[in-house]
This record gives structure tokens, sequence and C-alpha cells, in this order.
């Protein structure tokens, strides 16, 4: 156990990146959220960054936070992610139990003893806790593709939706009548409109007025 368990001191910041590490590359996410680009270490992050902003009780996070220690022990966190409660919880990918750097039993016990130890709140994400590659294709493709719009022209595009009849239109036909392709993508991004992230994204891909995601 650590003597002093919320010392800065026991923090240590990351290398900054200029290069990936080999078979990774370093990867500049657009961040809404931080307001800036976010510098990820390898895709898994960078993809995984586009959920954080997607996430409506997530207010803001950082990836490659500083590395946690204590005496011989490091634990390296993806993310350090800020709840819109209060609290800040730190991420981390962990392998296949059959996949090379794969948690030694012992080691993420004692990892899992020091986090608890210092009282941060912490999760293990691993491959089957992942959101789907098609959703996060979709969700890829609707934030970067939203970038010029605003909050108020996506509520706009839904109020357009939900004052037709039966509450729903597909992209064709909101293109046809006028709406502008960023504006479709940002209300669905920010949960104005929904559709089914597990199915790909067409033209008759249908869009229903509502707040509920599908993520």
């Amino acid at each position: 156990m650590c003597a002093s368990v919320n010392r800065p001191m026991d923090n240590l910041a990351r290398v900054p990146l200029t290069k990936g590490r080999p078979g990774s590359r370093v990867t500049f996410f657009p961040s809404r959220k931080t307001g800036g680009p976010i510098a990820c270490g390898n895709l898994q992050q960078a993809d995984y960054c586009v959920h954080l902003e997607y996430r409506q009780d997530v207010l803001t996070y950082q990836c490659r936070p500083p590395t946690v220690c204590c005496e011989a022990l490091r634990y390296k966190a993806d993310f350090l992610v800020v709840l819109n409660s209060g609290p800040a919880v730190y991420l981390k990918f962990l392998p296949s139990h059959d996949q090379p750097g794969a948690l030694i039993g012992h080691h993420k016990q004692a990892v899992e003893t020091m986090l608890r130890d210092r009282e941060l709140l912490f999760r293990w994400l691993v491959p089957g806790d992942l959101p789907h590659p098609l959703v996060s294709y979709n969700l890829r493709y609707l934030y970067h593709h939203s970038f010029g719009s605003s909050p108020r022209a996506a509520r706009q595009v839904r109020t357009r939706v939900t004052a037709m009849p039966e509450q729903r239109a597909t992209f064709e036909a909101l293109l046809a009548g006028g709406a502008a392709p960023a504006d479709i993508s940002h209300a669905i991004f920010l949960d104005e409109l929904r559709i089914n992230f597990e199915q790909p994204l067409t033209p008759q891909t249908m869009i229903y007025g509502g707040r509920d995601g599908h993520l």
C-alpha cells in the first residue's frame, strides 16, 4: 500500500507523442469537448474518442493521462474521463487473455489495489465491452461530417422531422427538402434524432424524431 495516496509527485506525465510505437501510429482527434486536437497513441484510442464525444454523461476527457505510480507499480490508463455528475474515471483497454500484452492476474490485482487505496475510480475495457465496429464507423462518419453545423441548426432539423405525421424521414428525403448534410449528421450525433447505428448508413436510412440513442 502507498504511504501517501494522493501526492501529485506520484503521477508522472506521459512522454509527448511524436511518433507511434511499432504497429501503431499517432493520430490527432479533433475533439469538440476538449476544444482542440487530442494526440492518440494508436487507432484504438482515436476510435474510442468518438464514443466519448457521443456520450451525454461525459463532460470532458484526456487521452494518455499521467501515469499513476506507487513504488514499482505503474498504471498507464488510456483515458481519464470526467463525468457531468462530477467523478473522474480512468479507462484502460485490456487485450484478450491470449493476446500479447495481457496483464498477468497478480499484477492486475496489485494495480487494482493501488488504485482503490488512492480512492481512484477505474474501469478495464475488455474486447467484449467495446462497441461493434459498425457502430463506431457510423459515429465517426456522423461526427466528422457534422463540422460546420451548430446545435441550433441541429435542433431545426429535429423540428422538421418531429413535425412530420410519423415523425420520421430518410436521409434522402431530408436532403431533398433542403436540409444540409452537416446539420442532419449533427442532429443525429447530438441525439436530437435517432437512427439504428447497427445498420449501414445509406440514403434510405430512416431517421426518427426523439432523443433516445441506439449506442
